[in-house]
């Protein structure tokens, strides 16, 4: 008996996508058992696959925004790579891209162009600013999007005009809803036939980001409270900083390593009691356990490595975590599944359509 994969089983993604906003709505998607073929430029790929590679191992970044894809090269500068993504995409669900508004219809596979070869399709567009305003043609950062947004100035600490996080807060938030986006979309399209296009941005995912506490900023105009504390560490070794005004009126400020540290600090201050009584007499409760933590193997590197698990738990259909793929690993595979031979796809090959 065949062990069901996934929730998305039967739902077929191509993306032109690159970086991060534009990479995970489908890496979430090949967790819940989608097939996604990622284009990418031949002998080049995703410039992703550079970025943070630690000694030995391949890159934290395009692994993370990239497990479970399957990677197809295409020239999409040439008639022939064109084609294949219109065959390519007639029989797909979901077509994802990241360019800024206006180049993927420039370079042949805009949606007005792509819905005439499928109808049915789910046309997902992750974009800086939106198609719309005065800034649609600039491309956009992740810390722009937190510094436009309002998040930079929500993680500002007293004295600190703007912070932006170490975490990629823009890119993640864009990417998880463009992911529920097309999922929508998708719906609609099952239900009547009929396919749309989906815009997302950085920008906008940041507004959203920014929920309740922005809309009381704005109905208070006021600025809001800024956040003071973080927690960060291991469940054997956790850490807290914070900084804020005592009772009387004076900067506290101090920073904690390890549960020894947080109960000697909290008795000092008279809080520990009621801390424990709260469940917090350890820092630690906090920090996710190491138990938790899904591992994959990277037989290449020869290594198991610890990943990030799905966001999902499904009783009846698991996500399987998957790693990214080789540049071009699967271009026999889906090119022949089109009906290409292998003479054709080796003279792709030499050409360097593929």
């Amino acid at each position: 008996m065949t062990e069901p994969h996934g929730p998305l089983q039967g739902v077929k993604v191509v993306a032109c996508s690159t970086a991060q906003a534009g990479t995970v709505p489908y890496m979430l998607m090949a967790d819940l058992g989608a097939e996604v073929i990622k284009i990418e430029v031949p002998e080049v790929g995703d410039n992703s696959r550079g970025s943070t590679v630690l000694p030995g191992l391949p890159s934290t970044y395009f692994e993370t925004n990239n497990r479970g894809v399957k990677s197809v090269t295409l020239n999409l500068k040439t008639a022939e790579g064109r084609e294949i993504l219109r065959k390519l995409v007639a029989t797909a669900d979901i077509f994802g891209q990241n360019f800024r508004p206006g180049a993927a219809e420039k370079n042949g596979f805009g949606y007005e162009e792509l819905r005439k070869v499928n109808p049915k399709l789910v046309y997902v567009s992750v974009s800086g600013y939106g198609p719309k305003g005065p800034h649609a043609d600039l491309p956009g950062t992740d810390s722009m999007a937190q510094a436009l947004g309002g998040i930079a100035e929500a993680y500002s600490t007293p004295g600190q005009p703007l912070k932006t996080g170490i975490v990629s807060v823009a890119d993640e938030t864009c990417a998880i809803l463009a992911f529920g986006g097309a999922l929508a979309a998708l719906t609609h399209a099952r239900a009547t036939g009929v396919g749309q296009k989906v815009d997302c941005s950085l920008l906008g995912g940041q507004i959203r980001l920014m929920g309740w506490t922005l809309t009381t900023a704005m109905w208070r105009n006021r600025d809001p409270v800024t956040g003071q504390a973080r927690v960060t560490g291991t469940p054997q070794r956790p850490g807290l900083s914070a900084s804020f005004n005592d009772r009387d009126g004076k900067p506290l400020v101090f920073q904690l390593n390890g549960a020894r540290k947080w109960r000697d600090a909290m008795t000092a201050l008279g809080f520990h009691e009621a801390l424990e009584k709260a469940g917090f007499g350890d820092l630690g409760v906090i920090v996710a356990s190491e138990e938790q933590r899904a591992e994959i193997d990277y037989p290449k590197y020869g290594k198991r490595l610890k990943v990030q698990g799905s966001p999902w738990r499904f009783s009846e259909t698991p996500a399987r975590i998957g790693i990214a793929p080789e540049l071009g690993a699967h271009n026999d595979e889906i090119l022949a599944g089109l009906g290409y031979s292998t003479v054709e796809i080796e003279d792709f090959r030499e050409r360097k359509i593929i």
